[in-house]
């Protein structure tokens, strides 16, 4: 038991290794890979998914579902934002001159 579950955290400080050299080199996919396996080495050697009721197994695909919407939905706020310069028409009325300075006490 103690050595399954050793092995599991030493392949996945490899895979940590592998990822953050992968990131120096600045290759995108192999990231992304290298998180999915170690998602799928805690599901299956932490988690021991494959031998847990039928219940477990539903709770954690729906936990991925989840997961996957709310990442969805966080992502839509740097995909829809849009910028404004500063000093542009729509932000500021600084440069019209019948605009009273704002006098904050």
């Amino acid at each position: 038991m103690m050595v399954h579950v050793l092995s599991c955290w030493v392949v996945l400080l490899m895979l940590l290794a592998v990822e953050l050299f992968v990131a120096a080199a600045g290759s995108g996919w192999g990231i992304g890979a290298c998180a999915g396996v170690m998602a799928l080495l805690i599901a299956y050697g932490f988690m021991r998914i494959t031998r847990a009721p039928a219940l477990a197994f539903i709770f954690a695909v729906g936990g991925l579902f989840w997961l996957s919407i709310l990442l969805a939905l966080g992502s839509l706020d740097s995909f829809t934002r849009t910028n404004f310069p500063v000093g542009d028409t729509l932000s500021s009325t600084a440069h019209d001159p019948r605009t009273p300075p704002d006098t904050a006490p």
